[in-house]
């Protein structure tokens, strides 16, 4: 079963610029596995009698995936933003309940088991909780000394050693490969570069 998409902003925004970046846009959007759409992706490339706009196509809908992913990383910032805010109002909330049935008890208003028609508040101690003021003061029968000792790779220093073609027991460096895309330099640029 396929989905029904309708025609979304990033189609219309392709097919101003091309028409084939836009086709394969709507079928990725149709794909319903991981595999259907590579196969979308390997069909831009073998179906197409210019490799030329296979290129553009390829590159426009790298530019268009780059665009819906910033978007979309700014609607999740700002829902971050919005629930954040949603619980520290909901978290000021609790406190209070809990500072009014605190002050209540104080002020002898009510004991530390209150009994509603169907609910019951209770004031109970937590366990000790210490805080040190001042550390300098504390006696040494007090002080738990923890020793940590890190040991890290000086992944640099391997690096380094690999450049110059020596190879360090334990490591693998590799150089992977990343895909790099960008406007194709005009005729007048081809010209000025092949002088």
């Amino acid at each position: 079963m396929s989905k029904s998409i309708s025609p979304s902003i990033a189609i219309r925004s392709l097919k101003g610029i091309s028409i084939l970046a836009a086709q394969t846009w709507r079928h990725l959007t149709g794909a319903e596995t991981p595999e259907q759409e590579t196969e979308v992706l390997e069909q831009l490339w073998f179906l197409q009698d210019s490799q030329e706009a296979a290129i553009d196509a390829h590159a426009e809908l790298v530019d268009q995936i780059d665009a819906e992913l910033a978007a979309i990383k700014a609607r999740m910032e700002h829902l971050v933003k919005v629930h954040v805010v949603e619980i520290d109002r909901l978290t000021r909330w609790r406190e209070n309940l809990d500072c009014t049935v605190l002050q209540l008890n104080e002020s002898g208003l009510i004991t530390s088991e209150a009994v509603g028609q169907q609910r019951r508040i209770r004031i109970k101690f937590n366990p000790p909780a210490c805080e040190v003021l001042d550390m300098s003061q504390v006696p040494t029968e007090y002080i738990r000394v923890k020793m940590i000792e890190e040991q890290r790779v000086d992944k640099a220093a391997v690096k380094d050693a690999w450049k110059q073609g020596i190879p360090v027991a334990g490591t693998h460096v590799e150089r992977k490969r990343k895909v790099v895309y960008e406007l194709a330099p005009t005729s007048l640029e081809r010209m000025k570069a092949s002088v």
